[in-house]
């Protein structure tokens, strides 16, 4: 029993004491992380946040108040944590966007723009002489479909999906340009 005391009190003394170091740091992790995020943003965050509104403007999809406005109104900067999640919310209101038939048809549009002009005037005949220039039409007893009259199965190769004859003109038009770059001519005997 003597041994046991002797042990347990020696083990004691040797137990450190807490130190004032331990006791100067903040007791909760939150108070750390929240005065990070209380800083004021730097410029790369503030022209990131700058851009996003640009572009969503520019799609005509809301974007919400403008925070670097607001703040400099109250005579400070926004903070990291207030434009980030901004951004961050932009974001998915961008991506939910693009998702929509009008997202659709600004995406494809963007990418008719790097048609060169001589695969659009091709792309011009073809569609002139298949469709009468109409998106929605529907000929073969309904086997082609659209602009450029694609059968569901062509429509699939060059990464369509669902109707084509419901898809946006510059879709249409993108995609009949991947087939011709990539196939030539061939799908379209008569038009070609």
């Amino acid at each position: 029993m003597k041994k046991a005391v002797i042990l347990l009190t020696s083990a004691c003394a040797f137990a450190p004491a807490a130190t004032p170091a331990l006791a100067d740091e903040p007791a909760g992790g939150d108070e750390i992380g929240t005065d990070a995020a209380a800083q004021p943003a730097g410029e790369r965050l503030q022209r990131a946040y700058v851009r996003r509104r640009q572009k969503l403007r520019r799609y005509d999809v809301w974007h919400g108040p403008n925070l670097v406005q607001a703040a400099r109104e109250e005579q400070r900067l926004p903070t990291a944590r207030e434009l980030s999640h901004s951004i961050h919310l932009m974001q998915q209101r961008f991506h939910q966007f693009l998702r929509t038939p009008r997202g659709r048809a600004a995406t494809f549009a963007r990418k008719v723009r790097r048609i060169p002009e001589w695969g659009l005037s091709r792309l011009r005949s073809i569609a002139a002489c298949e469709s009468h220039n109409n998106p929605r039409a529907v000929g073969g007893g309904g086997v082609y479909r659209g602009l450029y009259q694609f059968s569901f199965s062509t429509w699939r190769v060059v990464g369509g999906y669902g109707d084509p004859a419901a898809a946006p003109r510059s879709e249409q038009t993108w995609r009949a340009w991947l087939l011709l770059s990539r196939h030539g001519p061939g799908h379209w005997p008569v038009c070609g």
